[in-house]
């Protein structure tokens, strides 16, 4: 016999219903927001990749530059007209040219992201007119304050949406510098100071202990990284620099001969002139730079075995950020282009790196730390001074608490020998993966 439903059986079946249906609705709507947090992450990468990729041009771009300024420069000398004082100058275009190459690294790097969709950075354009102000350069160029000053205070006043990448550590290894231990003292992680700084937390007394502070570059983001060379053409030619090969692989034509005859004047061959070089605090082979921390497996070719002019790069959507860095690779006459010291452009390629490998540890851009790396630790090292609001400021005043330091030294007494190493790799949220490139 056919069986009939009550009401209060049919009213249950109702809910259950309308239980399932909202049941259905959440996951709906929790894959629906995990799928547009999946999306954003890709596009977040995906734009910073190619905002890094960007500035790394203009890089590539600025050395070509130089190089050629360089080059420009060894022809006049060799030639039997008067160029010396057209030779001097050339120097000075050479400096204006490095120091305005990292403006529009990062204003291509900005349009870049801007192109792929990537929100404006509100904290960039301060950050800029900062530096702008703080701009001190001794003997660069006559002007040279104003110049950046100005350039810094162009960019800031458009939308920027993309950033410098913050340092994160002093490649000297100078720990008011190195962002982790901040970290470590904010956390109380007292198996970071087992690694790195036990030592120094046992014998720690006061601020003086930390040592004076290192020189801070005015200009810490982007950068070509060039020194200059005190030299003349004819030591350059006598030292085996072999610059005819390498003007011919460039495409150029060798430098004339030296002239001959009883009338002959090859004075500016032997003029001592500055020529713009690499930096060797900031260009070298990967291996000496990064000792025992390099993730690279395999042989490194020789052309791409160098540092230097790396472009990190920071872009946010929201609560995600990537970090991504590029650098500028080439090579003149199929050999490395840093090979001689001289810089004489060849720079025909541009690469996504790992972040780990930068030219120095790098964050996500951090307006906070850049201010209180640039504006408060010098405060601190002179007179302790310590600023409120500022979380790395509190990090310093709980360092310089005995009873804090005795009870982390209580805790490894005991328990130091069970803490591991974390295992490098992986990004979060932060993005720019330890060897994510």
């Amino acid at each position: 016999m056919p069986r009939f439903t009550s009401r209060a059986e049919r009213g249950q079946a109702v809910v259950l219903l309308l239980g399932f249906l909202a049941a259905l609705a959440a996951l709906v709507l929790w894959i629906g927001t995990a799928y547009r947090h999946a999306d954003a992450r890709l596009a977040l990468r995906d734009g910073g990749d190619a905002a890094a990729l960007a500035a790394a041009r203009w890089q590539a771009a600025g050395l070509n530059l130089v190089g050629e300024l360089n080059l420009i420069q060894a022809y006049m000398l060799a030639d039997a007209a008067p160029n010396a004082d057209a030779a001097q100058a050339l120097h000075g275009l050479r400096r204006r040219v490095a120091l305005a190459v990292p403006f529009l690294a990062l204003l291509s790097a900005s349009e870049t992201a801007r192109a792929n969709g990537l929100p404006e950075i509100p904290e960039c354009a301060d950050f800029l007119r900062e530096i702008g102000d703080e701009a001190a350069f001794n003997g660069l160029f006559p002007g040279a304050e104003e110049a950046f000053r100005d350039m810094a205070r162009t960019l800031a006043a458009r939308p920027l949406h993309a950033a410098p990448a913050s340092p994160g550590a002093d490649p000297s290894g100078h720990l008011l510098l190195a962002q982790d231990f901040y970290e470590a003292v904010l956390a109380d992680d007292w198996c970071w100071f087992w690694f790195h700084a036990h030592p120094f937390l046992q014998r720690f007394s006061g601020r003086a202990d930390f040592g004076p502070l290192p020189d801070y570059a005015t200009e810490p983001f982007l950068g070509l990284r060039l020194g200059e060379r005190l030299t003349s053409l004819e030591d350059l030619l006598a030292r085996g620099a072999p610059l005819d090969a390498q003007l011919g692989a460039l495409g150029h034509p060798t430098l004339p001969p030296p002239a001959h005859g009883p009338a002959a004047d090859n004075a500016e061959r032997r003029l001592t002139v500055p020529w713009s070089a690499y930096d060797e605090n900031a260009w070298g082979p990967w291996r000496a730079m990064r000792p025992g921390n390099l993730p690279i497996d395999g042989t490194l070719r020789d052309k791409y075995d160098y540092f230097g002019a790396s472009a990190p790069l920071s872009v946010a959507d929201g609560a995600f950020v990537w970090l991504a860095v590029a650098k500028p690779f080439g090579e003149v006459g199929g050999a490395n282009p840093t090979a001689h010291g001289l810089v004489l452009g060849g720079f025909g390629d541009v690469r996504l790196i790992p972040v780990d490998a930068g030219d120095v540890g790098l964050v996500a851009f951090n307006p906070a730390w850049l201010r209180h790396i640039r504006r408060h630790l010098p405060g601190y090292a002179a007179t302790g001074l310590t600023f409120p609001g500022c979380r790395y400021c509190a990090a310093l005043r709980t360092f310089s608490n005995p009873a804090w330091r005795a009870r982390g030294l209580a805790w490894l007494a005991r328990f130091g020998h069970t803490c591991r190493r974390p295992k490098t790799g992986g990004g979060g949220d932060a993005g720019g993966a330890h060897y994510g490139h």
